[in-house]
């Protein structure tokens, strides 16, 4: 047991540990009391330092963690773009995405909205039934920022003019597009401030999105470009050709026969040598909406070159089928067109061929339509001719 000045020394030792004071402080009589006033300060120094230490801590794994989760849902979002797909099934992951992210703000919610078929927009939110929007709900001048690429901000929604779109709480709008592309916005809203770490995250699913729309973009219109003819929009000979294959494949399965219509324009090289040749192509594009009003849906009609079309036509019962839809082009086709300000006409001679059980592939079909075409034309043209029937 430790007395007098031992007692002393031995507060003066633990003081000078915890708190950092001198031994000078503690003196004989009021040592013991003054020894343990200071002590018990130090010691509550101490412990608030290493509360703060310890709540330091904390918010860092907290961040930490937060980051982390961040990073997994901007990770998963690239995987799933990755993978491919419509785009409507790339805007969904981006929804889902984003609303995982502003799950941790109070009133957070995320909705896309992207331009639709009908000059609308469709609206799709996490968690709620699809919607449909007219464009006029976004103000012009608002429409034009977002698609020049600015992300808008905003208190509320009527600040921007916006109505239908949630409380009145801060807005971010965040617009989907690359270069000349507009697919749509990405709008949040919560009830408060969104933390800049989840903003930011925002912001890589604004970018990831987009990246995937563009690429899809570009996939479909080097597709377009290279199974369509410019000027009509009809499919060009490749497409035909592929279409064509797959037709006998089906034919070869139901035992019904595939027909094929080739069809050649009398008088079109003197459209163009007397009007022009944009005076020919405005006939060819005359031609092409013809072509598509006289046949059936479920027929493909394609541009092979020049003034040379082809239609192909499935699931006939008999041959006569395909003879309605000749004549109806024959008729439809050997009306005037109104052309640069003139009337031409420029009938067509029709070609028909039907596959058998020996027809070994497109091409033959092909040469026995051609065939027919040319008989056609040899009795004058503005008429068909079935391949295998008398002229």
């Amino acid at each position: 047991m430790w007395t007098g000045d031992k007692k002393i020394a031995g507060l003066g030792l633990l003081v000078s540990f915890g708190g950092g004071l001198t031994l000078g402080a503690l003196r004989p009589g009021g040592a013991v009391l003054t020894g343990t006033v200071v002590l018990a300060g130090a010691s509550t120094a101490w412990a608030a330092v290493l509360t703060r230490h310890r709540r330091q801590s904390e918010r860092t794994v907290a961040a930490l963690a937060g980051a982390l989760a961040r990073e997994t849902v901007l990770g998963d979002l690239g995987s799933r773009l990755l993978a491919g797909g419509d785009p409507d099934r790339m805007l969904r992951a981006a929804v889902g995405a984003a609303s995982t992210l502003v799950g941790e703000v109070p009133g957070g919610w995320v909705s896309v909205l992207s331009i639709g078929p009908d000059d609308d927009f469709a609206v799709l939110t996490a968690g709620a039934p699809d919607d449909r929007l007219p464009l006029e709900v976004i103000p012009t001048d608002l429409l034009v920022r977002l698609a020049g690429g600015e992300s808008v901000r905003a208190d509320a929604p009527s600040a921007l003019g916006l109505t239908g779109f949630g409380p009145e709480h801060p807005i971010h709008l965040l617009p989907l597009v690359r270069g000349e592309r507009f697919f749509g916005v990405l709008a949040t809203g919560a009830d408060g401030p969104v933390p800049a770490a989840v903003t930011a995250a925002l912001q890589a699913v604004r970018t990831q999105a987009s990246l995937a729309l563009e690429s899809d973009a570009l996939a479909a219109e080097l597709t377009l470009r290279a199974t369509r003819d410019p000027l009509t929009s009809l499919g060009n000979r490749q497409l035909m050709r592929d279409r064509l294959t797959a037709a006998l494949a089906r034919a070869r399965r139901s035992g019904k026969p595939v027909g094929v219509l080739l069809l050649d324009l009398q008088r079109f090289r003197q459209v163009n040598e007397v009007h022009g040749h944009e005076a020919g192509d405005e006939l060819l594009r005359v031609v092409a909406d013809r072509l598509r009003a006289g046949v059936r849906t479920e027929d493909t009609i394609g541009r092979l070159g020049g003034d040379q079309f082809a239609v192909i036509a499935e699931d006939l019962r008999t041959a006569h089928d395909v003879v309605i839809i000749a004549e109806r082009l024959v008729e439809s086709l050997g009306r005037s067109v109104p052309v640069g300000g003139r009337v031409v006409r420029a009938p067509a001679s029709v070609g028909i061929a039907l596959s058998h059980p020996d027809t070994d592939g497109p091409d033959q079909l092909l040469r026995e339509a051609e065939a027919a075409m040319t008989s056609a034309k040899r009795q004058g043209g503005g008429r068909y001719q079935l391949h295998g029937a008398s002229a």
